[in-house]
């Protein structure tokens, strides 16, 4: 009798320490659950916040996957939330749902809440975009990149199937190469190639990361492969240009890279145009408004090779005007004075066609103003001196 008392005292002390620990269990995960109905119905936030941080520390519930569920819809609702007294509980709170939604998705019993997360993703990936390009409009350039390159985390959740946005990519890109995060930025470039998006234009932003940081051997090989994939891109072109000319002082591999554009788009004018910068800049001036002519042939609408070729002449003309002047005998000065007038005369239709492209350029208007005095065109001159006042 004895023995069978002691094994029922035995299972009785067994049953309360069973009893209490469940007791235990049930009141560290009863701050989950309050914190759940507190997020649903958007009331006591700040509590619901406070209760979920909580269960993080406890031994029961810092690895239950619903504490991280419940405190993602915590910030989520903070996030929606019109009440004043919740919307500066903490910063990014959509971010930080998304955060708590990934922790809890890839935790052991996650997928009890899968379903529920899937449904919840899908609406954060619209906020986190709209969120992005307020910010970036707001030029918060900051938090523009932090919403964007959330953006592209969540597309990699599943339940987007393995989709590639790659407008989304672009800007995060873009933004992150506006605060500077070039590391960061190189490494959304790098998939946009591999994508094949954005065409020359990524290549140029790609080499750009790489200027900024100091790498100019990476400037150089990127442009170069832009160059090799879109030819027909002049910005790209032009990068390889100006490399060689501000950066290397290199002539001939401007040329040589101005030859290479012409032979696989023989019929592009900035090609020409570029071409006789180059001339210009060597001061090889015949050749250059050869370059410039066969350029505005090809495209009269195109507003560098108009005004370059008729500043040449202008310049000409004003180097001839300056030897007139110097001259002391009235037969010999007429006759170089002449000479510089007809100079003025050749820059006058480039001129006046540049202006005609762009009809608001202060600069412009000046130098015809210029013209037409020099020239003794009366009434051009009075109609360009009222534009300008």
């Amino acid at each position: 009798m004895k023995m069978k008392r002691f094994i029922v005292t035995t299972i009785s002390v067994v049953f309360v320490l069973t009893l209490m620990l469940n007791n235990h269990v049930q009141a560290q995960k009863k701050h989950v659950r309050k914190a759940q109905i507190w997020a649903e119905s958007g009331e006591k936030l700040d509590t619901a916040l406070k209760a979920t941080e909580f269960a993080e520390t406890q031994e029961k519930t810092k690895d239950w996957a619903k504490t991280y569920y419940v405190k993602a819809l915590v910030y989520n609702a903070i996030s929606s939330s019109e009440n004043p007294e919740f919307q500066n509980i903490c910063e990014n709170p959509l971010i930080k749902a998304f955060d708590n939604y990934k922790k809890a998705y890839n935790m052991d019993g996650g997928g009890a809440y899968k379903n529920a997360i899937d449904i919840k993703l899908i609406t954060l990936a619209n906020n986190f975009i709209q969120k992005a390009i307020d910010t970036y409009n707001e030029n918060d350039y900051e938090n523009s990149f932090l919403y964007f390159a959330k953006s592209v985390e969540l597309k990699e959740m599943s339940v987007f199937g393995g989709e590639i946005d790659t407008a989304i990519l672009f800007n995060t890109a873009i933004a992150a190469q506006r605060v500077e995060k070039y590391d960061e930025a190189l490494k959304y470039y790098e998939k946009l190639i591999e994508y094949e998006y954005g065409a020359g234009d990524t290549y140029l932003l790609y080499a750009g990361c790489y200027k900024a940081k100091g790498d100019k051997e990476n400037y150089l090989k990127l442009l170069k492969a832009g160059f090799e994939k879109y030819p027909g891109n002049f910005d790209v072109i032009g990068g390889i240009i100006n490399y060689y000319l501000l950066e290397d002082e290199n002539t001939e591999g401007a040329f040589e890279y101005i030859n290479l554009a012409k032979e696989k788009d023989p019929d592009n004018p900035q090609y020409f145009s570029a071409e006789a910068h180059l001339y210009n800049k060597i001061g090889e001036l015949d050749k250059a408004k050869e370059k410039y002519k066969q350029a505005i042939e090809i495209d009269p609408e195109l507003f560098d090779a108009q005004y370059n070729l008729g500043v040449i002449y202008f310049n000409e003309a004003v180097e001839l005007s300056d030897e007139a002047n110097a001259i002391s005998d009235n037969t010999e000065y007429q006759v170089a004075k002449e000479k510089a007038d007809a100079k003025f005369l050749e820059a006058l239709p480039y001129i006046e066609y540049a202006y005609k492209l762009t009809p608001e350029d202060i600069g412009i208007m000046s130098t015809l103003k210029t013209l037409y005095y020099r020239l003794g065109m009366t009434e051009k001159y009075e109609e360009i001196s009222k534009k300008m006042e």
